[in-house]
């Protein structure tokens, strides 16, 4: 028996050829034919931002959440001409949280890389005093707003949920929106031993007070010409906490009105920092 490994040649096969009448079972060609991929994603045409959206009636094109509307708030600052997508996915995002931005060239950025990929101009000799503004504002105030948002029950169940959540088919949303509260409680929790509404709402009132009080009859912060990345975080939150819808349903006790309000109340109470956020709307997301 010949061995596979020795180069005894192989006999060729035969050939056969098929009849004339039978020539159209030949394939001339393969494949036959050829469909577009299915969900193939669009070729953009500009870098794109992907937000929580729509806003707010009165600027719909603002994002309702705070860290989407600071990253595109500060592109209008800079005059950056990007195109907006309300994807509300986030876990189309690398980081798994929106925003996100897709540039021309295949770029995929989130979080920190916006930040690079912008280049946020530095303040200066206000550099230092920016960044503890924005370290408390991230810190207390961040933690209000959560609160308020997503601990309140009356935020939560009529604004809250179905800005993020209203798009989901049912029960998903709700697992979802449960699943989003412990995580929230969780991160409120790292700091404190307990959640205490009072305290929470007394530090954000603090951290209103002194930005009242810096800003000033000033139209930006440090009184610059123009705003820069200090505004855009200001704005952010001022922005979403005063569209926190009011609570009008007649079945509810006053106290809890109050309650659900507190927040929005806080910046009320700060005629120049009301003024100061319409500006800012007015000027760069009006359209």
């Amino acid at each position: 028996m010949p061995s596979f490994m020795d180069n005894t040649p192989l006999p060729r096969l035969p050939v056969i050829e098929l009849p004339p009448f039978l020539e159209w079972m030949k394939l001339k060609s393969f494949p036959l034919k050829t469909y577009p991929a299915v969900n193939q994603p669009l070729r953009l045409q500009n870098d794109t931002l992907f937000i929580y959206g729509p806003g707010p009636r009165d600027t719909p094109t603002a994002s309702f959440d705070v860290h989407c509307l600071q990253v595109q708030v500060y592109f209008k600052f800079c005059g950056i001409n990007v195109d907006i997508s309300n994807s509300n996915e986030p876990d189309a995002s690398p980081s798994h949280q929106l925003p996100y931005l897709a540039t021309v060239v295949g770029q995929v950025l989130a979080g920190k890389e916006i930040e690079q990929w912008n280049k946020a101009t530095p303040l200066g000799d206000q550099q230092d005093e920016a960044t503890a503004f924005i370290s408390m504002i991230q810190s207390k105030l961040h933690s209000a707003l959560l609160f308020s948002l997503w601990l309140e029950p009356l935020n939560y169940n009529q604004h809250t949920f179905k800005l993020y959540y209203d798009h989901i088919p049912a029960p998903i949303n709700s697992i979802m929106g449960n699943r989003k509260k412990d995580q929230i409680v969780e991160d409120l929790l790292a700091n404190r031993d307990i959640l205490s509404r009072e305290e929470i709402y007394a530090d954000a009132a603090q951290v209103l007070e002194a930005l009242s009080v810096k800003l000033g009859d000033h139209t930006y912060f440090f009184d610059k010409s123009e705003p820069t990345w200090m505004d855009a975080v200001v704005f952010s939150y001022l922005h979403v906490i005063l569209h926190i819808p009011a609570v009008t349903k007649p079945d509810v006790t006053t106290e809890e009105k109050k309650q659900a309000a507190a927040l929005r109340n806080l910046v009320l109470q700060h005629k120049n920092l009301g003024r100061y956020a319409a500006h800012i709307r007015n000027q760069y997301l009006k359209q």
